[in-house]
């Protein structure tokens, strides 16, 4: 029976889907979103496709755990913290109120474990016990959060908590989010593993993910979901198909099932109506020029970082690459020297940009040095010619 009813959910949601592939691509506002806000980010070039009241200041309700969790895995990077640390709940962890894994005051449980419960069942009190673990207090551990936030640029953005429970002052936007997504899979591609556990299991009781398009085969395996009564229903859903990313956020509906219709209408929206442009690839050459007066005759020119775009199918056609790039260089050249660049852009707007870098060094060849020896000779030649000129002119009889 539950099988009929998922298959049943799957059909509904496919449909919706299917309506949101009709919608033209004219301009982000004629798409309409069924939440307070919404924004739609292509992670492979890093451009928001869709954005609908984007920039609106909304409480982030559990999306704050999205940063908990990039502290936590940025202290996990650097060496500070350990998956096998045994993290010790305080009295303060034990009472969070709202969604929870139920931890038991003065336990010794280990960091892996937390971060699952963070992930999977947005559990409030694992969030205070790792900002405890990590930052001594959980106050210091949210100025941590805000100094990343403005170090990415989220300026819609604040954080009060390490949880998301009401607290004033504690605002985010759909915008901000997309970029906290980007940045978190893009420096953490491991955490995805988290994020798409179905379920997790902690003191005999089971929770789901309460994100349900993972279960629903249709590329999402991420990220968050969010609630609290004065702002509604969010969901950030992320998904990957034939080697594309998409963030989607829906902040402010007014049910689960509402922010996950959106979210899906929103990535569907991004497979089917863009089409992604791979332009250069980090490290990998680009052109060969020839060069003058160098050791050797070529050098290779490489992108110091990829570079993609993303473009409507219908403007596919007016994209333009144009490419500044010399007919030749001088020796001497060092590596990493900028030769070149590539732009993309579409109309009058830069869709991207890359330099171009010199991939070796080029010493001068041996023809610089043959040519100032040929210089050289000539010189003495020269010399040489005037000396004998002076010594037949002294030489010869005087009448």
């Amino acid at each position: 029976m539950r099988a009929i009813r998922n298959f049943g959910a799957v059909i509904i949601f496919l449909f919706i889907g299917l309506v949101s592939w009709g919608f033209e691509s004219q301009g982000q506002e004629s798409f309409p979103v069924n939440a307070k806000a919404a924004a739609l980010l292509d992670f492979n070039s890093g451009q928001f496709l869709l954005e609908v009241n984007a920039d609106e200041r909304i409480e982030p309700a559990s999306f704050t755990k999205v940063m908990t969790l990039y502290l936590v895995h940025d202290a996990l990077k650097n060496g500070t913290i350990k998956l096998d640390d045994l993290v010790t709940i305080s009295e303060r962890a034990w009472s969070m109120g709202g969604s929870q894994m139920f931890l038991p005051v003065g336990k010794q449980e280990s960091l892996e474990t937390l971060l699952q419960g963070i992930a999977v069942v947005s559990a409030n009190d694992a969030c205070v016990a790792v900002a405890e673990h990590i930052s001594g207090k959980v106050e210091v551990f949210v100025e941590e959060m805000n100094k990343k936030a403005q170090q990415l640029g989220l300026t819609n953005t604040h954080f009060m908590n390490p949880h998301g429970l009401p607290a004033e002052g504690q605002v985010t936007s759909a915008h901000d989010m997309a970029i906290l997504a980007y940045h978190y899979i893009k420096d953490h591609p491991e955490a995805l593993k988290l994020h798409s556990l179905l379920e997790f299991t902690y003191n005999n009781i089971t929770q789901r993910n309460r994100n349900g398009l993972l279960r629903m085969n249709v590329g999402v395996d991420g990220l968050k979901t969010g609630y609290i009564e004065s702002a509604g229903y969010h969901l950030v859903a992320t998904a990957q198909r034939e080697g594309r990313r998409m963030i989607a956020v829906v902040m402010g509906a007014k049910s689960p099932k509402i922010r996950e219709a959106e979210a899906l209408s929103l990535l569907n929206y991004g497979f089917r109506n863009f089409i992604l442009k791979k332009i250069t690839e980090k490290g990998k050459t680009v052109k060969t020029l020839p060069v003058k007066g160098g050791k050797y005759d070529q050098i290779e020119l490489i992108a110091p970082d990829d570079l993609a775009v993303t473009v409507s199918a219908k403007a596919k056609d007016s994209l333009r690459v144009i490419e500044n790039i010399p007919a030749y260089v001088v020796a001497p050249i060092e590596k990493g020297k900028i030769i070149g660049q590539i732009k993309v852009e579409l109309g009058d707007k830069v869709l991207g940009e890359v330099n171009l870098l010199a991939k070796n060094d080029v010493p001068k060849g041996w023809q610089q040095y043959a040519k100032i020896g040929g210089i050289i000779l000539i010189g003495i030649a020269g010399i040489l010619f005037i000396w004998f000129a002076l010594i037949r002119w002294r030489r010869k009889p005087k009448l």
